[in-house]
């Protein structure tokens, strides 16, 4: 049988072990303490994630939204715009770029700018701007587009910058159509060469009006001093005869001079144009000559001077019929229309008149022509009916265009703004 352990050795065995489990009770309490500030840190950190994510979020979607604004506004501008990188490869092509070199601008991105339309050219201005960093190059061309035809361009290329001002590699195209304004400006130069020529024009007229009719009395007196030697009164009837003629030239000349104002009423064209073919106190539609109608114009009335128009489609018509002196067809057709690029106002719907024959066509080298005063083909007549009819529809806010082919005819077109109650206040007289 074992001695038991003496009561000294069981009290310090005790205590070490009192004192173990104070150890162990401060190190779990500590570990315990640790774990609910990692636990309270961790939370911290969450929160603070979440902050930080929620901001994130938030300035992705700034900056997303202010990149689809910056989309928006390059695909809405009016002016084509192509962005190349250093290495020459589109980066940036807007849709106006597409429209006027007609092409889908998707198919040019990521391309060498040389592979897309025009882009020899375009790769010359690159090169010049590349050359050139501190400036901004601008070139005009006119250029063959699809079917667009030819086309004024303005090509304006500069380098990409930083925001310190230092180029950072690549080029800026600014493309514009400057068809219509070079059209315009012709129209403008046109026009002031025409107001000039009408002025002198009309000065000389009434410096001749007043001789000429001396000469028709004297002719006349002499014409009832004759009436007993025939042939020499038909001399005399001569002399009347062209003192006649020069006087319709004079009062062209003096309406081509005066700037036309119609009035503004409504007016059907339909009804005008079949007025016209059935009165035949100017002109006579010949035997050989065909005539079709087709109107389709509903209740739609013109907005302008029934006078007026009638002066200019009886000129239409009489040039139709005298450029098929071996017969043909004359085609008259009305239609609504919203034509582009003809003073469009919104709302506002447009008639166009087509007046068309097959005849020889009008030669190139007189296309350019046609409008001008005092310009003509014909053996007679004084080169005026176009200039006076072009004066009368541009005062109507209206056009005149016309299609030509050699050996297949010509077809005018007069575009009239349409009477609309919302818009319009008839005049009276």
């Amino acid at each position: 049988m074992n001695d038991p352990l003496p009561k000294e050795y069981n009290k310090k065995e005790v205590e070490i072990l009192n004192r173990a489990f104070q150890a162990f009770n401060d190190a779990t309490q500590q570990l315990q303490n640790s774990y609910d500030s990692l636990e309270e840190r961790i939370k911290e950190l969450d929160l603070e994630l979440a902050r930080k994510n929620e901001e994130l979020s938030a300035n992705l979607k700034e900056k997303e939204e202010v990149k689809n604004h910056l989309h928006n506004i390059l695909e809405s501008l009016t002016t084509g715009v192509v962005v190349v990188n250093a290495n020459g490869v589109v980066t940036t092509f807007n849709t106006t770029a597409g429209v006027i070199f007609s092409v889908d601008p998707r198919t040019c991105l990521g391309q060498p700018l040389k592979q897309a339309p025009a882009g020899e050219l375009l790769d010359n201005i690159v090169s010049l701007s590349s050359q050139n960093p501190g400036e901004a190059i601008t070139l005009d061309k006119e250029l063959e587009i699809g079917l667009r035809g030819q086309q004024a361009l303005r090509i304006s290329a500069s380098a990409v910058k930083d925001p310190n001002d230092e180029p950072e590699g690549g080029t800026v195209l600014i493309i514009q159509d400057i068809t219509l304004l070079r059209r315009l400006e012709e129209e403008a130069q046109r026009n002031q060469r025409l107001r000039a020529t009408g002025e002198m024009a009309a000065g000389i007229a009434h410096e001749i009006r007043n001789p000429l009719a001396s000469i028709e009395l004297f002719a006349s007196l002499l014409h009832q001093d004759l009436a007993e030697e025939p042939e020499k009164r038909k001399l005399v009837e001569r002399i009347s005869s062209g003192v006649k003629n020069m006087d319709r030239i004079i009062s062209s000349v003096l309406l081509f001079a005066k700037s036309a104002k119609p009035s503004r009423k409504k007016c059907r064209i339909d009804h005008l144009l079949k007025d016209l073919l059935t009165d035949h106190s100017d002109f006579i539609v010949p035997d050989n000559v065909e005539i079709t109608q087709q109107y389709d114009l509903g209740d739609a009335l013109a907005n302008g001077d029934a006078s007026l128009l009638k002066q200019v489609f009886r000129n239409l018509v009489q040039n139709a019929i005298q450029a098929m002196p071996g017969g043909g067809q004359l085609r008259l057709s009305a239609k609504v229309e919203t034509p582009a690029g003809t003073n469009d106002i919104p709302g506002r719907k447009f008639i166009n008149v087509c007046v068309a024959d097959n005849g020889p066509g009008i030669p190139k080298d007189k296309r350019d022509q046609i409008f001008n005063p005092f310009f003509t083909t014909k053996d007679k007549g004084a080169g005026l009916g176009l200039s006076i009819s072009h004066n009368i529809i541009k005062a109507h806010q209206g056009a005149v265009n016309f299609e030509t082919e050699e050996g297949k005819g010509t077809q005018f077109t007069v575009t009239l703004p349409c009477w609309d109650p919302y818009l319009d206040e008839e005049e009276y007289a």
